[in-house]
């Protein structure tokens, strides 16, 4: 059985609508054409669009092998960050994940708690300090990106970066960052982006980032210092194989993929949840008591964040409905078949991730904030693959623990430090770039408590 393709009559007029708005144009045509179906995305390209969970779990974990991630996640990314766990593909990738996963176990993590909550304090304390001058309003979006932007790094370099040397470091990322999603969301652009030199000064600067990462690299190295920190981590790695650590070049992309993807998501996932509680007090009132019953009067401990279980609630069902990585996509290298449903060899199969997390089939009254649907006692309920906030199967995100980590830490001591309430008269919609970020940002009024 093939899945049925929507006509280019119906998707070519759709073209610049559909840019505008991929998810609300997908979930249509999924209304109209069902779980799977045939899309001529920007109108050239096919591409097997599914909200299938059967499909999505074949694809990303029971028969990943004949498939990898499409030239347009790794070849457009790679090009300014290198190949590094999130952008390399094959035996290659395989061998970088061994390399790296022991470094994100539990027992690893634990070390980074200290320098987690170390930043979180010395940013409640700066965002307190403006409090004290100011009664606007702020912008939680680019709070929460300044923190986990601040968090990933401390974790990464812990305190062989200056302040100074930070900030200018992450100026320069986040401009990398806009321009890579300018190239994944345009593609039709690349000749524009190539000829008008525009390209050439981004992959200048992105240079200039890889520049900087290896003087913080060797700067490690020539000190002799011994750090709790992700680097130390990549440091002492050595490969099954050959018992060897990773070559510099290596090592550099390494650290610049884990500050790619391990600060927009989180920013864009505490957004979010933050977002959902200002319009759910009850919800706020709850995770309250329960950081007083676990962790009273004071930040929770690593061993105390498995016990935070309505907090964790709380973040699983705004990714659910917020999913900071709402779309993927792998192409069959060989003909493949899910049930009735046929995939020929070079099919674009693409997940659409927001889709199965709002699908009513598997998620009643969908788009209801409902924490609970994650309590314990209803998860063996849940159908395999209709949640996937980390992606799922051998590529899963390998830093979900250390992210999940991060957001329990930041949520608790927010939520205990500051109340909040949503500035009036905003129309905040999602804005599905390469990650799910709100759009134009969330306005809110904060005051200590």
């Amino acid at each position: 059985m093939h899945a049925p393709t929507v006509p280019r009559r119906v998707s070519l007029p759709t073209t610049l609508s559909f840019a505008h708005d991929p998810i609300g144009g997908l979930t249509r045509f999924g209304r109209e054409y069902g779980p799977n179906y045939y899309l001529y995305v920007g109108g050239v390209s096919k591409s097997l669009i599914t909200t299938d969970p059967e499909v999505a779990q074949r694809v990303l974990q029971r028969n990943h092998r004949a498939y990898e991630k499409s030239e347009l996640q790794t070849e457009t990314v790679s090009r300014y960050v290198g190949k590094g766990l999130l952008t390399n593909t094959g035996a290659s990738w395989l061998r970088q994940r061994r390399l790296i996963q022991p470094g994100f176990h539990r027992s690893r993590l634990e070390a980074l708690t200290t320098i987690m909550q170390t930043v979180i304090d010395r940013e409640g304390d700066r965002l307190s300090a403006r409090l004290k001058n100011s009664s606007g309003t702020l912008d939680i979006y680019e709070e929460m990106l300044n923190i986990a932007f601040r968090i990933v790094a401390r974790a990464i370099f812990s305190e062989d970066i200056e302040e100074e040397e930070l900030t200018d470091f992450g100026e320069k990322i986040t401009k990398i960052q806009e321009h890579v999603i300018r190239e994944v969301r345009l593609p039709f652009l690349n000749w524009y982006f190539k000829l008008s030199g525009i390209q050439r000064s981004y992959l200048q600067l992105s240079q200039d980032v890889l520049n900087t990462q290896k003087q913080f690299i060797r700067r490690r190295k020539e000190g002799g210092i011994v750090r709790d920190d992700l680097l130390q981590m990549l440091l002492d790695s050595r490969y099954e194989d050959t018992g060897l650590p990773m070559e510099e070049q290596q090592l550099i992309e390494e650290t610049g993929i884990l500050f790619v993807a391990g600060h927009e998501t989180s920013a864009n996932a505490l957004s979010w949840t933050l977002y959902l509680l200002a319009k759910h007090p009850e919800v706020l009132q709850k995770i309250q008591a329960e950081l007083d019953c676990i962790c009273p009067g004071r930040p929770p401990t690593f061993s105390e964040l498995r016990q935070l279980s309505y907090l964790t609630q709380v973040i699983n069902e705004s990714m659910r409905l917020y999913p900071p990585a709402w779309i993927t996509d792998r192409v069959a290298l060989e003909d493949d078949k899910v049930g009735d449903l046929e995939i020929p060899k070079g099919t674009v199969v693409v997940p659409f991730i927001y889709g199965i997390h709002h699908e009513e089939h598997y998620w009643e009254d969908s788009e209801r904030f409902q924490p609970e649907r994650f309590a314990s006692n209803r998860q063996k309920d849940q159908v395999p693959f209709t949640f996937l906030p980390f992606g799922g199967g051998p590529r899963l995100c390998i830093g979900n623990s250390f992210a999940m980590m991060e957001m329990q830490l930041l949520l608790a001591s927010w939520l205990r430090r500051f109340s909040f309430h949503l500035a009036p008269n905003q129309q905040i919609r999602a804005k599905p770039l390469v990650t799910l970020r709100p759009e134009p940002g969330i306005l809110m009024y904060l005051h200590e408590n």
